[in-house]
C-alpha cells in the first residue's frame, strides 16, 4: 500500500520546490545573520568614536538593523506560511501548492509580501547611491548617468507598490492577477533586474578604469589589486542579486515550479550585497577606504594633472590632508612641494564614501 498522496507528479513537483525554497531561505537567513553581526560589531566600535565618519557610520548602524529586521519579519512569515500549507491545511484541494498559490494575499503571507519590497527598496536605493558615489569624482560630471539612476529608482518604487497592491489584493499571487488585467509580477522582477545589471555594470566599468588610471598613473598594480578583484568587485556591484534574479525571472517566464524555490530565496539574498558592501566599508576595504589607503601608503606627491578626474574626499579634508602631511613630512625629513602643480596624496581618513 502506498503511502503517497492521491495527486499528479506534477502537484508533488511543485510541492518539492515550495519547501525547497522554505529550507533555502533558511540558509539564507543565516548567511544575513552573520553578516548582521559583523556589521553590528564594526559600525557599533566606529561610533563610539565621535570622528568625521560618525554620522555616516550612525546611518549605516541603522540601516543594517532595519534590513536584519526585514530579514527575520520575510523569514517568520514565510516559515509560518509553509507550516500552514503543508500541517494545518494539507488536505486543501490540490495539495500545498495550490494552496500556497490560492492564499499568497492572507495576513500571515502578508507580513513577507511587505517586508520583501521594502528590502528590495532599501538594497535598490544603497546600490544606486554606491553608483552615485564611485562616479560622481569624475572629472566631466556624468549627469546623464546621474537622473538614469534616479529614474530608475522612482520606476522602482512605483512597480513595486503595484506589485504589492496584486499580491494584498484576495485570490491574488504572484502568478495570478485577480480583478486586475495586468500580472506586475514579470515587469517589477525584470526591471529590478535591469537596474541590478546597470549598476554593475557601471560599477565594474569604473572600477576597472579606476584599476588602469591608478596602475599607470600614480600607484602601480600592487596597491590597487585589493579594490579591483573578482571578489571586490561583486560584492561592490551587488552582482549576487542580480544573479538569484536570474535564476527566478528564467524558470518564472517558462512557467516552471522551479521559479518557486528562487522567489523565496530572494528574499533573503536581496539583503546579503548590501550588508557585505557595508561590511567592506565598516573595514576600511570599500571603494573610497581602499583607495585612499592604498594612495596615503604610496606616500607619494603626484601632478594634479594626472588626478584631476578622480577625486577621493572632500575639499575641506583633501586641505586637512596636506596640512597633516606636511607635518610628518616635515618631521621626517622630506621636502614638500606645494605648487600649483603637485598635490600631496592625504592620508588622513576619508570624510565620507
Amino acid at each position: 500500500m502506498s503511502n503517497t498522496p492521491d495527486e499528479s507528479p506534477a502537484q508533488l513537483y511543485a510541492e518539492k520546490t515550495w519547501l525547497a525554497g522554505s529550507i533555502m531561505t533558511g540558509v539564507g537567513y543565516g548567511v544575513v545573520l552573520a553578516l548582521f553581526w559583523l556589521c553590528l560589531q564594526s559600525l557599533w566600535h566606529r561610533t563610539r568614536v565621535r570622528d568625521a565618519d560618525y554620522t555616516r557610520n550612525c546611518f549605516f548602524l541603522v540601516y543594517v538593523c532595519v534590513m536584519f529586521t526585514l530579514g527575520s519579519l520575510f523569514l517568520g512569515s514565510n516559515s509560518q506560511f509553509t507550516q500552514l500549507a503543508f500541517i494545518n491545511d494539507r488536505n486543501f484541494p490540490g495539495g500545498p501548492s495550490a494552496w500556497e498559490v490560492e492564499m499568497f494575499s492572507i495576513s500571515v503571507d502578508e507580513i513577507s509580501n511587505v517586508a520583501f519590497v521594502l528590502a528590495d527598496w532599501c538594497a535598490t536605493a544603497l546600490m544606486v547611491w554606491r553608483c552615485v558615489i564611485i562616479y560622481r569624482d569624475c572629472g566631466n560630471c556624468p549627469w546623464s548617468i546621474l537622473v538614469m539612476l534616479g529614474t530608475m529608482l522612482l520606476l522602482s518604487f512605483v512597480l513595486g507598490s503595484l506589485f504589492l497592491y496584486q499580491i494584498s489584493s484576495p485570490s491574488s499571487s504572484p502568478y495570478s492577477a485577480a480583478g486586475i488585467t495586468v500580472n506586475f509580477t514579470f515587469p517589477y522582477f525584470f526591471f529590478e533586474l535591469a537596474t541590478n545589471i546597470i549598476v554593475t555594470i557601471l560599477i565594474v566599468l569604473r572600477l576597472y578604469f579606476y584599476r588602469l588610471r591608478m596602475k599607470h598613473a600614480l600607484l602601480g598594480p600592487g596597491h590597487v589589486a585589493e579594490h579591483t578583484s573578482v571578489e571586490s568587485m561583486i560584492v561592490e556591484s551587488a552582482a549576487i542579486y542580480s544573479t538569484f534574479s536570474l535564476l527566478f525571472l528564467i524558470p518564472f517566464a517558462a512557467k516552471s515550479p522551479v521559479a518557486n524555490v528562487f522567489m523565496q530565496v530572494l528574499g533573503e539574498a536581496q539583503l546579503i550585497a548590501p550588508l557585505l558592501i557595508i561590511f567592506r566599508e565598516a573595514q576600511g576595504n570599500g571603494w573610497i577606504s581602499s583607495a585612499l589607503s592604498a594612495a596615503s601608503s604610496s606616500k607619494t606627491a603626484v601632478p594634479s594633472a594626472q588626478f584631476s578626474d578622480i577625486e577621493f574626499t572632500s575639499q575641506h579634508m583633501r586641505n586637512e590632508g596636506l596640512k597633516s602631511t606636511d607635518c610628518r613630512d616635515a618631521e621626517e625629513g622630506f621636502d614638500i612641494d606645494n605648487g600649483d602643480n603637485v598635490v600631496e596624496v592625504p592620508r588622513t581618513e576619508e570624510d565620507y564614501i
